[in-house]
C-alpha cells in the first residue's frame, strides 16, 4: 500500500469550493505512481521485459468531495494480477477516516516494443498483494446508449495536456467530458473504459447520449472517427 497526505489547495477547488473532479482524479493518478516508484524489484522487472502499465479503465464512485483546505488522504492497494491486467483500489478519505471516494483500476501491461498487451501471471510481478477494501465493482466494458447523441464542442489536444508518454493525460478526459455535460446533471460515480491514446494537435470530439435513467454517456472521438475513450456518468445508491 502507498499513502499520501494533501491539503486541498485554492486552485484545485472548483466555483462551489470543492475538490474538482479533475485534481481528484490526478491525486489518485499520482498516488499509483508513486506506489509504483516504491516497488523497486517491480520497476526492475518492468525495466528489464519493456514493459509498461497503461491504465485501460477506471471507475470512480463519490461519497462526496472534500471542500478547499480540507486535507485527504489518498491510498492505493495492488490486490491482483489477471491475465493482461494489473488492479488497484484506490480510496481517498477525509481527517476522520471517512470515505469520500473509492475506485477500481484496471492497468493493462504492455510491451513498447512489440506494441501489444502481454500476460503475466501474479508471480511475474514481484508485488506482494493487498487485500482491496469493497466496493460495487462494475465491468470494464461500457455500452454506448441506443439513440442519437450529439457532438458537443471539440477539444484539441494541446501541449499543457500532454504526458511524459506525450499523451493527453487521464484528468484531462475527465474535465474533457464533464465540462461538456447537460447543464445542471449531477452524478456520484463515473466509469471510463480508455480505447486509444490521443495525441498533440488531434482534435476530440465529445459526443453525448442521454438516458431516461439519469445517465449520460460521453464518447470521445477522434479525428478518425475512432473512440479514444468512452466516460458513463450516473448516480449510485452508495
Amino acid at each position: 500500500m502507498y499513502e499520501m497526505t494533501t491539503t486541498i489547495p485554492f486552485t484545485e477547488a472548483g466555483a462551489d469550493g470543492k475538490l474538482k473532479l479533475r485534481a481528484a482524479v490526478a491525486m489518485m493518478m499520482n498516488c499509483c505512481q508513486f506506489q509504483e516508484y516504491q516497488e523497486k524489484a517491480f520497476c526492475a522487472f518492468l525495466r528489464a521485459h519493456n514493459l509498461a502499465v497503461f491504465l485501460f479503465s477506471i471507475q470512480i464512485d463519490f461519497s462526496r468531495f472534500p471542500s478547499f483546505r480540507e486535507t485527504v488522504k489518498t491510498a492505493v492497494k495492488i490486490y491482483g494480477c489477471r491475465s493482461i491486467y494489473g488492479l488497484r483500489r484506490i480510496t481517498m478519505r477525509d481527517e476522520a477516516g471517512e470515505l469520500c471516494m473509492i475506485s477500481n483500476a484496471t492497468g493493462a501491461f504492455f510491451d513498447i516494443q512489440a506494441g501489444k498487451a502481454v500476460k503475466l501471471s501474479p508471480d511475474d510481478i514481484c508485488l506482494k498483494f493487498d487485500e482491496a477494501e469493497p466496493m460495487e465493482c462494475l465491468p470494464r466494458k461500457i455500452p454506448v446508449p441506443a439513440g442519437n447523441g450529439y457532438a458537443a464542442e471539440p477539444y484539441c489536444v494541446m501541449k499543457s495536456g500532454l504526458d511524459p508518454n506525450k499523451h493527453l493525460t487521464s484528468p484531462e478526459f475527465f474535465a474533457i467530458a464533464e465540462d461538456r455535460l447537460p447543464e445542471g446533471f449531477t452524478f456520484n460515480r463515473v466509469r471510463v473504459e480508455f480505447k486509444k491514446q490521443a495525441s498533440f494537435g488531434e482534435v476530440v470530439t465529445p459526443w453525448i447520449y442521454e438516458t431516461a435513467d439519469r445517465m449520460c454517456v460521453c464518447d470521445l472521438r477522434g479525428e478518425d472517427g475512432q473512440t479514444c475513450a468512452l466516460m458513463e456518468f450516473s448516480t449510485a445508491n452508495l
